[in-house]
């Protein structure tokens, strides 16, 4: 794949989501029966698909919270109903009913349609909450921008918010948070924050403020923070261009973060003169286009595959944790080639592997399975990441090279990629090129016997002392032969 092609594709994905906005989707049975828990909230309801007590798993057996909803969640409505009349507050004290009708009135003055039929539009199934339903928006609305607002000043935390006493709190909220089920419209959002923006000039961005809150996690903080970094932080215009928290999460990962000030200009209504072969996500793709690899690569699992860590270091390829940038992707893995004596570095940016990891790896992927406005850019990742760790030894390997931060067990940590895209169908594949090369470097045998040599005589310095030695009396050896052939010689 070339390029300019990874580019277009990128490109398209954006382009779609703008298009049709269904975006939030139950979890299909086939994704969901695997591990129900990394699907469902243990907290706190977002939108409406757990408002009330859920009966899926009841019905299908298996796991989860079924049933339970009302009793797990009472804790955060009574903290969503304690940030709402924060914002009230704030806002001069206006009712829940004057905030709706200002909601609706900035929303509808986009010319998208009405305000909850649009918002209707993100969730990909019919719903009920004749009533309710725009009061939900709101709520939850407030309650995730008063959550976000207090991660960034600690000046607005009360003394005895739970969330933010209770030490584990916010990490099982940014759990539920980053579920698929579990989204709400980003344009909901950002209405809600647009009016607290006119009253508190001085916030940063939604975008920011979402991104800032997340890079907590370790599994997130260097996508996150990268990509904030290059986010200005009172600049609004990237704020509309999402469909909820968990496309901005993605975003933060998957698009190339060198077009930010481009769509910046475009936002703002500039031409944008940057070059868009710059813009690429690196899957190792760089190199001069292969379509036909590409698409027979849809068709055979077999250009999937690439060596196993340990094979790999055998074959004298080395592993290096990829120096951190700021417009850094952890998709960004790149092969450098080396000459006569070093086969090759697969350079590999650190991903910190931890308890909400499967939780999130799970959910992006899912979305990519079901927005067809997504490719399987994740997916990917997960099957490059799967191929490479299939073993203990593996996973300390890559750990050992910092390539892994692995805060499981080895054993769990071994595990964690090859359950994630299980029973998934993949029908693009982005890091082909890349397996292509590394594996055509690994066939080569000239290297696997530098690297056993380089083990057996460089493993420790004795027998580097002992080869030396061994080099210095063959070349006196010979040396000394030389001179005695050349005396009789001349005898």
């Amino acid at each position: 794949m070339s390029a300019n092609q990874t580019v277009i594709d990128i490109l398209d994905d954006r382009e779609k989501s703008k298009k049709c906005k269904k975006c939030i989707f139950r979890v299909p049975n086939v994704l969901w029966r695997q591990n129900p828990q990394a699907y469902t909230p243990d907290v706190v309801s977002i939108g409406p698909f757990h408002h009330y007590p859920e009966k899926r798993g009841k019905d299908e057996g298996k796991g989860g919270k079924e049933g339970n909803g009302e009793k797990y969640f009472q804790l955060m409505e009574r903290v969503k109903e304690s940030y709402l009349n924060e914002i009230l507050a704030g806002m001069q004290n206006i009712t829940l009913e004057e905030l709706t009708a200002k909601v609706v009135e900035l929303s509808d003055q986009g010319n998208e349609g009405e305000f909850e039929q649009r918002a209707r539009n993100f969730y990909a199934e019919p719903l009920d909450f004749p009533k309710e339903f725009i009061k939900m928006m709101i709520v939850d609305g407030c309650f995730l921008i008063q959550l976000f607002r207090k991660c960034d000043d600690e000046k607005l935390r009360a003394f005895d918010d739970p969330v933010f006493n209770m030490d584990c709190m916010f990490h099982f909220l940014c759990h539920d948070i980053l579920l698929l089920e579990n989204q709400l419209p980003w344009f909901v959002i950002h209405s809600l924050y647009s009016l607290i923006i006119e009253i508190y000039p001085k916030q940063p961005s939604l975008s920011f403020l979402v991104l800032e809150a997340f890079s907590m996690l370790p599994s997130l903080k260097q996508s996150c923070s990268s990509y904030s970094k290059h986010l200005p932080r009172n600049n609004c215009h990237f704020d509309k261009d999402h469909l909820h928290i968990l496309d901005l999460i993605r975003s933060s990962i998957v698009i190339p973060l060198r077009t930010i000030e481009e769509r910046a200009h475009e936002a703002a209504g500039k031409e944008s003169m940057s070059n868009p072969e710059e813009h690429e996500v690196d899957s190792g793709n760089r190199h001069k286009g292969n379509n036909k690899l590409v698409h027979d690569a849809i068709i055979d699992p077999d250009l999937h595959q690439i060596r196993t860590a340990t094979e790999l270091s055998k074959s004298d390829i080395k592993f290096k944790m990829a120096k951190k940038e700021s417009n850094q992707s952890i998709m960004d893995i790149r092969f450098k080639k080396g000459g006569w004596f070093r086969n090759g570095i697969l350079e590999i940016p650190q991903l910190n592997v931890g308890m909400s990891s499967e939780t999130l790896f799970r959910n992006l992927i899912a979305i990519e399975q079901c927005y067809h406005g997504y490719s399987n850019e994740i997916t990917s990742y997960a099957i490059f990441m799967d191929n490479l760790i299939s073993s203990k030894e593996d996973m300390e390997l890559l750990c050992k090279k910092k390539v892994i931060g692995n805060l499981m067990s080895d054993e769990d940590g071994c595990k964690f990629f090859s359950n994630l895209y299980k029973d998934i169908p993949h029908n693009k594949f982005y890091y082909v090129e890349l397996c292509k090369e590394v594996n055509d470097r690994y066939n080569l045998r000239w290297y696997t016997w530098l690297a056993l040599l380089k083990f057996e005589k460089f493993s420790n310095p004795w027998k580097v002392l002992a080869f030396v030695v061994a080099i210095i009396v063959l070349t006196l050896t010979a040396w000394s032969q030389t001179n005695l052939i050349r005396i009789n010689w001349h005898k």
